[in-house]
This record gives C-alpha cells, structure tokens and sequence, in this order.
C-alpha cells in the first residue's frame, strides 16, 4: 500500500473516531440533561414534601391543643359536677345498664355505715343484699328475700314509681329512679323523715279534734 493510501486511511479512520467521540459527547449530554431535570424534580418534590410534612406537623399540633384544651374543659366541668353532687343533702348514686353503680355522693353512702362492698362498680343485687342481710332497712315483715324481689322489678321497670323506705335509725328514704335512653339510671335518695313526721302530727291533730 502506498503511501498516500495509507495517510487516506489513517486520516479516515481519524475522522470516524472524531464522529463517534462526539457522538458519544452528545449522548453524554443528553444523559446529563436528563440526570440533572431529574435531580431538579426530586429536588422540588423534596420541597413539597417538606412543606406538606410540615404542614401535617402543624395540623397535628393544633388538633393535639385543641384536644388538650377540649380535655380540660371537660376535667373542670366534671369536677363542677362531682362539687355540686357532693353539696347536696340528699343521696346520688349513678347506675349503668348492667345496674353496676359508676358513682355515689357521700350522703347516698352514709346509709351503708362504710360496709365494704359498697363502692363504685357494686351491682344494684348487692346493694339489695346489703341493706336486708345488715339490717340497714326495715322490710316492714316482708321476708328480705321478697323485699328484694319486689324492688329489683321496679327497679328493672322502664320508669320505675317511687317508693318509700325506712331505715334501721327511723329515717325515712324515698326513692327516685330516672331511667335513661341508654338504659342507664339516675338514683335519688331523699330524706323525707320530717315529712313524714309532719304528716303523722297532722294526723294526730285530725284524730284529736
């Protein structure tokens, strides 16, 4: 091969590697290009992901304060209650469905005399036993077990009427139990001995003229 062929081909095949660099310049560019409008998006998805993170964090805290303050409103009005419960003379007792007693005020408590079983949870069964088997009731001679037949139907009744009972010390107690629309029930023990006193005078006073 001459001399000039060979200078022909060198300065081809030149030529063809000077094509294919800059071909695969360009590709690398392109590549690059795409890397970099990738990098570009991520880089604004990360913003906004940030941003809504941030926003969730602070949505979150807000819900989280306003539980909080929603809480202790309802711990200051539940304390309001139970004061108020507490003053009144006469007794309160709160029953749920299962007749199971969620919470008592001292003056409905003071009957028992502190027995034990009388406390928040006790079944309105045992309070019947309790009152019968201690003698805190006068049964008027009705057998204790028919006594308490006879006030756990009221009892169980959808509106019971009330009733009057007498205690062990004299003392008269008239019962009121409102049922509410979950089965639950609101028990009131009113001391009505000074009515009943009252009303015995009366008839004395009706007897002597």
């Amino acid at each position: 091969m001459s001399l000039a062929s060979k200078l022909t081909q060198e300065r081809r095949s030149r030529l063809a590697a000077e094509r294919l660099l800059e071909l695969k310049q360009a590709e690398l560019f392109a590549a690059n290009r795409k890397l970099g409008q990738h990098a570009q998006q991520l880089s604004e998805e990360i913003v906004e992901t940030r941003a809504e993170v941030a926003s969730i964090r602070g949505e979150n805290q807000r819900v989280k304060s306003d539980l909080s303050a929603a809480n202790q409103r309802i711990a200051i009005t539940e304390r309001r209650l139970w004061y108020t419960i507490e003053s009144i003379k006469d007794g309160f007792a709160f029953f749920n469905a299962d007749h199971e007693m969620i919470m008592a005020n001292n003056a409905y408590l003071q009957a028992f005399d502190g027995v034990e079983a009388i406390r928040t949870g006790v079944n309105y069964v045992t309070i019947l036993q309790v009152l019968t088997d201690e003698g805190i009731v006068n049964t008027a001679g009705m057998p204790p077990a028919e006594w308490r037949r006879m006030m756990m139907e009221r009892f169980q009744q959808a509106s019971p009427d009330p009733i009057d009972i007498q205690l062990w010390n004299g003392e008269y107690i008239r019962l009121i139990d409102q049922r509410g629309p979950e089965g639950d029930i609101v028990s009131l023990a009113l001391n009505i001995t000074e009515a009943v006193a009252y009303e015995e005078k009366l008839k004395e006073a009706r007897s002597v003229a």
